[in-house]
Formats: structure tokens, C-alpha cells, sequence
């Protein structure tokens, strides 16, 4: 049955009124007349009574012109081909079937005509104008994480915080929680672990801070590193994909 070839997508498999009225045609007998795409689309409504709207397509003519037509998956595609036999029904069925099955072992369905083919094209063209949507969308986002991660100097959690528009409560919480920082035992300021300073996300510095009374005292602070906040807006934004 070659001659019926519903298009493979990742999706789902889905038969057009096209490729519908072509199929029943090949299958009409001797003296039968050809069944009109036009007649075939004004009987649809009839069958799915309503449920035509979810399935509607259009496909360019020949002249370039946008026309009308369905795309049908499993179920559809066979109520439309039952509405004209159950043998047409039983081979739509049998043929939608086995390309699920060839989908599911992972293979390709290799488009036979030069319709599926244009349409296979016009789906892969649809898919890759979403993906470029979405790369644009994202490209200002991974611009600024590069220039934070390139830039000079460290900043206070506090700052940081403000920078990834987080409460500073929260993220001390976070960091804690994940091994970043940590506390001494009867230790009041934050310590960055280790493995966090070697791998460059954190930094210790010796800093002034003025006292109630106006008088400085030096602390050594954990800083949070260019790299580091790149980092961080990496992870806290998978974590509110998740």
C-alpha cells in the first residue's frame, strides 16, 4: 500500500483530506466516479459533527495559493474512511497502524510522493521557525550570564541576591542547602566550602564593616564570584523549569 503514506512526526502519525480522497480513489472500481476533495471536505463536518475544528490544515495549490483541508490523525482519518466502507476503514487502520509501529522502533518514514514531501518540508520548516523563536528569546539571557561570568570582581550574597531577584533569606537558604556555604561551629559569618572556591565560584575576602558605634572592624566575607552568579541563574532557573 504505498500508495497510502499518512506523515510520521514525532508526535503523531496523521493522514491529510488529501491524501484521504487520493487513497480512496486508488481503491475505486471500475466505472466508479473520482471523489472531488471539494465533496470529501463538505462531508467531514457531517461525520465528526463539530469535531472537524480541531483538525483543520491548510496546504498551498499548485498556483501558490492557501487552500483548505484536514489533517486527520488515527481515529479521524479511519471514521472518515468508514463513512465510505468498512473496507476502506479496515485499510486505513491497517496502514496507520504499521507505521506506528515502525515509528516506535525507531525508524523514519521516507515521504513517497512529491505532496508528502512538500508537506514533510513545511513541518520541518514550522519546527525550525519555533526553534529559532526560541533561540532568540533566549540569546539576550545567555549574553548577559556570559558577560556576568566574564566580569571583574565579586559581590556580597546580599548583592547577589538582587541581581537574581531573590530574597537574600532565601538564597543564603539555598546556598546552604546545596554546599556552597556553610557556618562554624559558634561562627556567625559565612565560609565558602572549598571545592566552591577552587572551582572559582566563590571567594574569600577581607572587607570593612562599621560598627553601631562608628568604628570599623575587618571581616572576612564570602563573596560570590562573576562566575558564580552565572551559575546560580543557571541553576535556580532549571529549578523553577523543574
Amino acid at each position: 500500500m504505498s500508495n497510502l503514506a499518512p506523515l510520521v512526526t514525532a508526535s503523531a502519525i496523521t493522514m491529510t483530506s488529501l491524501e484521504l480522497v487520493e487513497f480512496i480513489n486508488s481503491q475505486r472500481g471500475a466505472g466508479e466516479a473520482e471523489l472531488r476533495h471539494a465533496d470529501f471536505l463538505a462531508k467531514v463536518p457531517k461525520v465528526l459533527a463539530g469535531g472537524e475544528r480541531n483538525f483543520s490544515f491548510t496546504y498551498t495549490d499548485s498556483q501558490n495559493k492557501a487552500r483548505p483541508c484536514y489533517r486527520f490523525p488515527k481515529r479521524e482519518a479511519c471514521l472518515m474512511a468508514m463513512s465510505y466502507s468498512y473496507e476502506l476503514q479496515a485499510k486505513v487502520f491497517d496502514r496507520m497502524s504499521e507505521l506506528e509501529t515502525v515509528t516506535a522502533g525507531g525508524r523514519f518514514y521516507v515521504p513517497q510522493t512529491m505532496p508528502e514531501a512538500l508537506r514533510l518540508a513545511a513541518d520541518l520548516a514550522d519546527q525550525n521557525k519555533v526553534l529559532t523563536e526560541q533561540v532568540e528569546t533566549m540569546t539576550p539571557k545567555v549574553e548577559a550570564l556570559t558577560r556576568i561570568a566574564l566580569a571583574d570582581g565579586s559581590m556580597c550574597i546580599q548583592s547577589a541576591a538582587k541581581h537574581l531577584q531573590i530574597q537574600p533569606k532565601k538564597l543564603f537558604l539555598w546556598l546552604s542547602e546545596h554546599e556552597w556555604i556553610y557556618r562554624r561551629a559558634g561562627g556567625t559569618g559565612w565560609l565558602g566550602y572549598q571545592s566552591r572556591i577552587q572551582s572559582g565560584l566563590l571567594e574569600h575576602k577581607v572587607t570593612t564593616v562599621e560598627r553601631s558605634d562608628g568604628s570599623e572592624k575587618m571581616v572576612e566575607q564570602c563573596r560570590i564570584t562573576p562566575r558564580g552568579l552565572s551559575k546560580l541563574a543557571e541553576l535556580l532557573n532549571e529549578k523553577e523549569a523543574a
